[in-house]
């Protein structure tokens, strides 16, 4: 991913032959870290490229704690997959171990995220008041995942039906399927004759115990039933996808009770049952998680749990800054006392990035604002020509979308907030997502050190509200009707969020020597490390991140 060449590498020598042919510029000194009301003199053009570098593998729940980005769960069973918790009343039956838990393991999806942006910016002053200018930028983003499934080999009491992709095992299930059929058969039958003629040879036994042969008759048919349901072994059968593992205890009961009932019918003559229980499950392993997010046999239609990288345009944006008030002279250098400044702007967004893919179980994506629109308030205060600070407020309003995504039942369990992310096919539904508004307030205070050098910090605060969903339509509606509309406000319910960043950076600039004659170039280089402070809700990561932007000034024409 890193090694993708940036849009700095394909500006370069475009900046450099604007710089060989135009004039020095004559600007206000830069105030430095963060935005501010300064406008751009008329005629000058500002042309910005920077390199944008976010890290992140925890998030915030709703009560603002900080949990992974993954999903951890201690046993992953019938609460999480549907077909384990049909297994579970089957399981009781045959192994009579009462509150079988039907669990593939526990399982931790550990997740990092990570993204190099390259964003190039053109402004140009239109009038000495009036600054527009356009922005893109082009991201870079992955999320590496990690995976400990069943760490202590002790986890799990399910595994994969080896019958389903296995002759051998389907073989032996119904040969054993067959031997209790036959049992059945014939004890039946030898129950008759020795009601007829109670002095045959070999009807002692059930002339002494009628009710106990019946019986036994009776409970071997269901305890075959039970069998071909879930292992398989009749015509057209193949069990269910997930039975016990073979070193479970669950499993060590169903084995025993086939020999128990081997035993009994060996008291009424009757060898028809073997020595060998059914075909059993192995452990659920790392190996078995990918077939089975894969395989179309078992529904999820999901591609393997790895690495995900996206490229592509994450935001391209037109913007216009205008200069509404100020007691500031033509050069904030020479400031004395107290003085402000006030600028209003206003950006349209034309593209907000990619949306994410509904078949990956950890999407990434290259930004999901969606097309919409800006407003800010830029306030800076000075005191001297030290001291400064700016307050930005800003209202972010993004169109609506349409994707497919896979919606949880409005019942399914949450892991750390959120639903489980392992998500069946038929839960595939295309919906509208109208985000909510979201509001925006920051302030940078700052100190010049020289006339070069500035530092700062900035504290900011963001707020989104609730996306509105409806649902569209669903891949295969006859099939699916338990995705509602319920499902898709529930589902949405969760994604306001808020969270406040601290950032701390420092500038250098020749702006003003330019200005002054005492240098060729008028440039400056911004450093600025971010931090998440506190935040809440799924959708608000506790982020850190470094950003490094150059930007020119150079005068096309005027003085």
């Amino acid at each position: 991913m890193m090694a993708r060449r940036t849009l700095a590498s394909y500006t370069l020598p475009a900046l450099l032959v604007l710089l060989a042919t135009t004039h020095p510029v004559a600007a206000q000194r830069a105030l430095g870290l963060g935005d501010d009301a300064a406008t751009l003199p008329k005629g000058v053009l500002r042309i910005g490229a920077g390199l944008q570098w976010d890290r992140a593998n925890e998030r915030y729940d709703a009560d603002g704690k900080l949990r992974p980005l993954g999903a951890n769960v201690a046993s992953w069973n019938g609460r999480y997959d549907t077909r384990l918790a049909a297994a579970a009343s089957v399981v009781s039956v045959l192994s009579g171990v009462s509150a079988f838990d039907p669990s593939l393991g526990a399982l931790t999806m550990q997740r990092r995220d990570a993204s190099a942006d390259n964003a190039l910016g053109v402004e140009f002053g239109v009038l000495p008041r009036l600054t527009v200018g356009v922005h893109v930028r082009a991201a870079s983003h992955a999320v590496e995942p990690r995976l400990i499934l069943n760490a202590g080999r002790v986890e799990g009491t399910m595994g994969f039906n080896p019958a389903w992709t296995n002759t051998v095992a389907r073989d032996r299930n119904v040969l054993l399927i067959a031997q209790f059929d036959s049992a059945v058969a014939q004890t039946s039958r030898r129950i008759a004759q020795c009601q007829a003629t109670p002095g045959s040879a070999g009807c002692a036994p059930i002339v002494a115990n009628v009710a106990g042969a019946q019986s036994l008759v009776s409970a071997a048919a269901g305890f075959a039933s039970a069998l071909n349901q879930l292992y398989g072994g009749r015509s057209n059968s193949v069990g269910l996808p997930f039975i016990p593992i073979a070193t479970g205890a669950a499993q060590q009961a169903i084995n025993q009770r086939v020999l128990g009932y081997r035993d009994q019918f060996l008291v009424y003559g009757n060898g028809a049952i073997g020595p060998e229980g059914p075909a059993a499950a192995a452990m659920f392993s790392p190996a078995d998680l990918d077939r089975l997010l894969t395989d179309s046999l078992y529904g999820y239609r999901l591609r393997p749990l790895r690495t995900v990288h996206a490229y592509g345009l994450g935001e391209f944006s037109l913007h216009a800054k205008a200069r509404v008030f100020e007691t500031v002279g033509d050069d904030t250098a020479s400031i004395h006392g107290f003085a402000m400044r006030q600028a209003v702007g206003a950006s349209l967004r034309l593209n907000g990035g990619s949306t994410p893919e509904a078949d990956e179980i950890f999407p990434a994506v290259t930004g999901d604002a969606g097309t919409g629109f800006t407003l800010r308030s830029f306030t800076d205060l000075f005191y001297g020509n030290r001291w400064s600070a700016t307050v930005v407020v800003a209202l972010d309003r993004a169109q609506s979308q349409e994707f497919a995504l896979r919606i949880p039942p409005l019942s399914a369990p949450a892991v750390g907030g959120l639903p489980f992310p392992i998500i069946p096919a038929e839960r595939e539904a295309k919906i509208g997502r109208r985000p909510g508004s979201r509001f925006d307030v920051s302030v940078t205070p700052r100190v010049a050190l020289t006339r070069n050098i500035r530092l700062g910090a900035t504290w900011s605060l963001a707020r989104q509200a609730a996306d509105a969903w409806s649902l569209r339509e669903t891949q295969r509606p006859a099939a699916m009707p338990e995705v509602s509309a319920a499902d898709a406000d529930g589902w949405a319910s969760g994604t306001d969020w808020s969270e406040q960043r601290l950032t701390l950076g420092g500038t250098y600039s020749t702006v003003e020597a330019a200005r002054a004659g005492r240098a060729r170039t008028a440039f400056d280089v911004t450093y600025e490390h971010q931090q998440t402070l506190s935040g809440r809700n799924w959708r608000a990561p506790y982020l850190t991140r470094d950003v490094v932007t150059v930007r020119w000034y150079r005068r096309l024409w005027g003085r």
